[in-house]
């Protein structure tokens, strides 16, 4: 077999086309394709370039011997790309992975939720009791001063020393018959203790279902699956 021959030869022989044999030799495919079909010889260092592509020496290369037999090696194994794969890895397997931890942590902390929302209802119930406690107070130090004032109706008025206790204002005015005016606050103080009556109840409710929440997924984030 002449040289064009056996070019053409192991290059089939190795499974590549003209345009890999090419790269590798560091050419271009017509070149190859000129070495194939005779019409040029490759150069000294490119006959080394093709007996290391086809795996072969150089003597085989050039020699006029057929490449069958004894004398035939395999071709050499051709590096392509290295794709990366995870075995028995199913599709989804880290999505689930991940869902179930979450589920898992849920099951076993989800209690705490529970105990925040109660901390938040203790914080609303404080705050409505607090408020509820100072309109009182304002309110009630507002009318004791204009009850001193003389705020008071009926047949006449009657005016107290800030220093009389309220319990001897009223058993004085009832032996009066007098009846004390309608303070212009109450209906301000109503409106107040209303809203700060409001904000307590709501308080005390989420306090009680934050509880009882924390309550029930601690016992079930405890159970043996």
């Amino acid at each position: 077999m002449k040289l064009n021959e056996k070019i053409l030869y192991y290059r089939k022989a190795a499974k590549l086309s003209q345009e890999e044999l090419a790269a590798q030799v560091g050419v271009s495919r017509q070149a190859v394709s000129k070495w194939e079909l005779g019409d040029a010889t490759p150069e000294v260092d490119k006959l080394l370039a093709l007996a290391r592509a086809f795996g072969v020496t150089t003597d085989e290369l050039l020699g006029e011997s057929d490449p069958t037999g004894s004398q035939k090696q395999a071709p050499p194994p051709q590096e392509g790309p290295r794709v990366y794969t995870v075995p028995n890895a199913p599709a989804g397997d880290n999505f689930g992975k991940a869902t179930g931890l979450i589920g898992r942590l849920l099951r076993r902390y989800g209690w705490l939720a529970g105990v925040y929302i109660a901390l938040s209802g203790l914080g609303t119930t404080i705050v409505g009791a607090l408020a509820r406690w100072g309109f009182g107070t304002m309110f009630d130090t507002s009318s004791q001063l204009m009850g001193s004032m003389g705020g008071w109706g009926g047949m006449g008025s009657v005016e107290f020393s800030p220093n009389t206790p309220p319990e001897i204002q009223q058993a004085l005015l009832e032996e009066l018959g007098l009846t004390p005016a309608p303070s212009p606050l109450s209906g301000m103080e109503n409106l107040a203790l209303g809203f700060a009556t409001i904000i307590l109840v709501i308080g005390i409710v989420i306090m009680i279902a934050g509880a009882a929440l924390a309550v029930y997924l601690y016992q079930q984030g405890n159970k043996r699956p």
